[in-house]
């Protein structure tokens, strides 16, 4: 059916009606007294007759009605509820009496589409209808037969009744009285006036959201035109507000579209407009007008965002939150501490305009007018330069007392009322943006809850280049710098915000264990499937909002409790509490509706995390000397008193996150564009929004008196003395470091094992090579080094780093030609395996005897003779034995004893390392039986591989043949795309030694 063409058009099609549907309200009283007369008998099993029991139904109800025509009156009726902040001194929103926001538009003036908009998506027998729906009072009796709240069945005119006729403290009520009353008032109603009428009264008397009252006012505030103007998208986005006044275009602009597709539908199913027309709808951009400051709002964002959760509050308690907040005269007091919310605001704008290059002694006015007191507390970080310009807008912040969970300030954006940075966008409550290295906190509190990985704060983690494989494609994380540190503790991971090191701590537990400590901790957001992420959640690739960031610290703060007011429907692994914005709601008499009390069980408190894992973080993030290296002297992270703190900065710089507590506050700030701009590559979290957590917390405190505490350790957080970068026991050759751990009889993070990595090395002082049997006595010195892990050794190598010695002492090398005889084979200091075969220079006449041994370590305690193939055999390079070594591993000395003609004894001797092991190899990527597209012009290959001494090369096979060398990890190359097919795959790692290992043959087909 084509979309109908005029209004007039209709209303003649339909006044045609009128008459009809007018009596039609008589008799469908008649057929309501048999349905509703029926259930009494079914009900009281009585024997008296359908009418007369609705005779007498409706005499009881009908006696304390209003007259219906008392709707011309009370459509003006409305008492306004006030939000207060928590002091109770200071209005902050006014929800007004209609006719202070409302332009009543005549049914002629309104867009036809928006009234089949309103039908469709409402009640589409409107038209027909005698004011109430037949099949929904049925259903509705059926469910009361059953013992279910009576639901369903409310006409366009039961909700126009509802919200003028009904008195507003029994509208929230879900009785069946309530019920019988709208249905009689609404068959009274469609009597005595035209369907145009009570249409005309229902359009122009509804809520839209954002204040606006009636059609009229709704077009004027989101789309800035009259009603009679909106197009068909903007009548269906429109028309769907009232059932959700939340879900508006301004607040929720991806709800509203939704919506918005959901009344098309409605539309086209009722016959109002084609397919095509509702496609088209669709797709046409919507656009929006700036929410301008109508009434004055203080505290925009927070003041909105209370009245939402005073309505799901009052929904908790049974009652209709969104109609008793609209009408019903409430005083709701906040949570709102309005003198912190005015002094954040202003630090905000200060630090802004400092960084985006404007004068850097700028302290506006806090929006009371005063001096703004939290912008004296305002940092210079030292690499922060001043006076250049750069791309910053915006940015928001939140204060949680973490005892309670009140929210004591919102600030959602600079100006609510800027529409260039989108001002009215809550970024705290609803801006989902990716967190960054503040969210590696959940990552090593995971790890210390997960006892098989035994994570400590003294754990030894590598930061060096590496590549991981995630799903057979390769993921190389970097530093934030650029530079990488070797070995580190978990410690100074945490507190300098490495990002290998935590990607390797993501890697040795599982993502699974880090996303749901992360959901139970309050991260609401991470709600994807767990294969969709990847180990780039390490660093905070998940979006998560402000609000929930911040509430989610909480516990730290704590030492493991979060409180807050319970979740009326809780999700399974997700947080149970919420932060509170609400402290008290009272009706137009006086009665307490709702109040955060622990006895009423508004408020709630839970251990969400052992005191202890809670404890570690905090000493961490507390830890001021272990942040030096990344943060230097001086940085904003640290206040007067005991804190801890996290920044967070995303790829390109496009957000800057500070979230940081003491034991009694909790702030998180953001800065950025609202467009996802970058904001400048020398910015971070450090510089952006540490400076404002700083002079906020400062002032907050101060301005409180509040004294400085710590955190006082739990009975199960033990210290102990380890070996520093290992975080083993002690030996005497380690350097060592006081440490702290979690102990709980049996189960103990406290280290056993005794360090292996410091070792002490005999060394020639001369020339800083290893000692050996030669080296002089007089010239032996012992040093201690760090033998790094073997992924480290290159890293090391290249960096410089102190190694001990690989080379030995050849001191006496010179003095060969002294000797009457040598070894040639095998070389000094050469890796061997298997059969080996020992070569020398024996020449004749001058030596009348030798023997051929071997020993471990560099100065064996004990000898073993190795046969000789012919000891008689002289010359310059003769095959003195075949020395078996495959039942050996390690360093070993060999020595050559000769007996001189003279009586006199000479010995030569030479170091090898014998390795028999070969290396381990395991392939990465492609994964077996992958097809590839050809497009894409190269597949990468990579494998990893590992040795017991030494990875010499690796060789890449393509169908067989050798098609790259790679000499040094990452062990990766790419084959270029030449044929279609399957193609088969493999590689092959050779050790210092000549062992060898193949990896499996991975056969990839290439498609065009």
């Amino acid at each position: 059916m084509a979309r109908l063409g005029t209004w007039h058009t209709v209303r003649k099609r339909r006044a045609r009606r009128k008459s009809a549907a007018q009596t039609k309200a008589r008799g469908a009283l008649g057929v309501l007294a048999l349905l509703i007369g029926g259930a009494l008998v079914t009900l009281a099993l009585a024997a008296i007759s359908a009418t007369a029991a609705f005779i007498g139904l409706y005499n009881f109800y009908a006696r304390d009605l209003p007259p219906p025509s008392e709707i011309v009156k009370v459509s003006e009726q409305f008492e306004t509820t006030l939000i207060y902040d928590r002091t109770g001194q200071t209005v902050l929103y006014q929800v007004l009496d209609p006719s202070g926001d409302r332009q009543y538009v005549p049914l002629d003036q309104i867009a036809p589409d928006l009234i089949n908009a309103t039908i469709a998506i409402e009640d589409r027998s409107f038209y027909e209808n005698p004011g109430f729906d037949i099949r929904g009072i049925l259903r509705a009796l059926w469910l009361t037969l059953q013992g279910d709240v009576v639901q369903g069945g409310s006409t366009i005119t039961q909700q126009l009744v509802k919200n003028t006729l009904i008195a507003p403290e029994e509208r929230t009520q879900l009785s069946q009285a309530r019920k019988i009353k709208e249905i009689i008032l609404a068959a009274e109603i469609s009597r005595l006036y035209s369907k145009n009428q009570i249409l005309e009264w229902y359009l122009n008397t509804n809520f839209y959201g954002n204040l606006a009252y009636g059609v009229g006012t709704a077009a004027r505030v989101y789309f800035g035109k009259a009603a009679r103007d909106l197009t068909l998208g903007e009548a269906a986005m429109l028309a769907a507000i009232p059932q959700n006044p939340q879900l508006n275009p301004l607040d929720a602009p991806m709800a509203a579209r939704q919506r918005q597709i959901v009344v098309l539908e409605s539309m086209v199913a009722a016959g109002f407009i084609t397919p095509e027309q509702a496609e088209q709808a669709a797709a046409q951009p919507i656009i929006t007008q700036p929410l301008t400051e109508r009434f004055g709002i203080v505290a925009p964002h927070f003041a909105l965002f209370a009245r939402a959760q005073a309505e799901r509050l009052l929904d908790s308690q049974g009652l209709d939150g969104a109609r008793l907040v609209l009408g019903g005269g409430l005083r709701i007091y906040t949570t709102l501490d309005l003198d912190l919310y005015f002094q954040a605001e202003c630090a905000m704008r200060a630090h802004v305009e400092r960084i985006r290059g404007g004068d850097p002694r700028a302290a506006p006015n806090s929006g009371e007018g005063k001096a703004c007191l939290a912008a004296d507390y305002l940092p210079v970080p030292p690499n922060l330069r001043l006076g250049v310009p750069r791309n910053v807008t915006n940015a928001a912040s939140v204060l949680i007392r973490p005892q309670t969970g009140e929210i004591l300030a919102m600030v959602g954006s600079l100006d609510y009322y800027d529409r260039r940075i989108q001002g009215s966008f809550n970024v705290v409550a609803q801006g989902l943006r990716q967190p960054a290295s503040a969210f590696k906190p959940f990552v090593y509190v995971a790890a210390f809850a997960a006892p098989e990985a035994r994570f400590t704060p003294a754990t030894m983690l590598l930061d060096i280049p590496t590549t991981f494989n995630q799903d057979g494609i390769p993921y190389t994380p970097r530093n934030e710098d650029g530079q990488f540190r070797g070995v580190v503790t978990v410690r100074e991971a945490l507190a300098n915000s490495y990002n290998v090191p935590t990607v390797r701590t993501l890697s040795a537990i599982t993502i699974g264990q880090v996303i749901r400590t992360a959901r139970q901790l309050g991260l609401n957001t991470l709600n994807r499937p767990l294969d969709e992420y990847g180990l780039s959640l390490a660093l905070g690739s998940a979006e998560v909002t402000l609000l929930d960031l911040t509430y989610a610290y909480t516990p730290f703060a704590t030492l493991g409790t979060m409180a807050g007011a319970p979740v009326a429907n809780p999700r399974v692994g997700f947080r149970a509490l919420d932060p509170i914005a609400i402290l008290r709601i009272e009706d137009r008499n006086g009665r307490i509706l709702w109040q955060l009390d622990e006895q009423r069980g508004t408020l709630a408190k839970q251990s969400v995390l052992q005191d202890a894992l809670a404890y570690l973080i905090t000493h961490i993030l507390s830890d001021t000397q272990a942040r030096l290296p990344a943060f230097g002297e001086g940085n904003a992270l640290q206040l007067s008193r005991p804190a801890a703190a996290k920044t967070g900065t995303t790829n390109d710089v496009r957000d800057a996150w500070t979230v940081g507590y003491t034991p009694d506050l909790v702030m998180g700030v953001w800065v950025g564009n609202n467009d996802n701009t970058p904001m400048g590559d020398d910015l971070s979290g450090a510089t952006a929004a540490a400076p404002i957590w700083h002079a906020v917390m400062e002032y907050a405190h101060r301005r409180d008196n509040l004294p400085p505490r710590g955190w006082q350790a739990p009975s199960t957080i033990v210290e102990a003395t380890v070996c520093q970068r290992s975080g083993l026991l002690p030996t005497p050759d380690c350097p060592r470091m006081r440490e702290i751990f979690y102990a709980d009889g049996a189960l103990s993070t406290v280290p056993t094992q005794a360090d292996t990595y410091w070792r002490r090395y005999r060394v020639n002082s001369r020339n800083g090579l290893r000692a050996t049997a030669e080296t002089p006595p007089e010239l032996i010195a012992e040093r201690v080094y760090f033998e790094y892990p073997p992924e480290a050794q290159l890293w090391a190598r290249q960096t410089g780093q102190p190694l001990p010695p690989t080379e030995y002492d050849t001191a006496r090398t010179a003095r060969l030609s002294l000797l009457a005889g040598n070894l040639s084979a095998p070389q000094s200091l050469a890796r061997v395996r298997g059969a080996v075969e020992v070569r020398g220079r024996l020449p004749q006449g001058k030596i009348i005897a030798y023997q051929l041994e071997y020993g471990a370590g560099i100065s064996p305690e004990r000898w073993f003779a190795l046969p000789l193939i012919d000891s008689a055999a002289r010359g310059e390079d003769i095959r003195l034995a075949i020395w078996d070594t495959s039942a050996l591993d390690g360093l070993y000395t060999l020595r050559l004893s000769m007996v001189l003609d003279d009586q006199s004894f000479q010995a030569h001797t030479v170091q090898v390392t014998v390795d028999n092991q070969p290396p381990s190899v395991q392939w990465i990527a492609p994964l077996p039986n992958d097809a590839i597209n050809a497009s894409v012009g190269v597949v990468p290959l990579m494998i990893s591989a590992a040795d017991n001494v030494e990875i010499a090369y690796v060789e890449f096979f393509w169908n067989g043949t050798v098609i790259a060398r790679v000499d040094q990890p990452p062990y990766m190359t790419e084959w270029r795309v030449t044929r279609l097919g399957a193609q088969l795959f493999h590689a092959i790692a050779y050790d210092a030694a000549g062992n060898t290992r193949r990896s499996e043959t991975v056969e990839v087909l290439i498609v065009e």
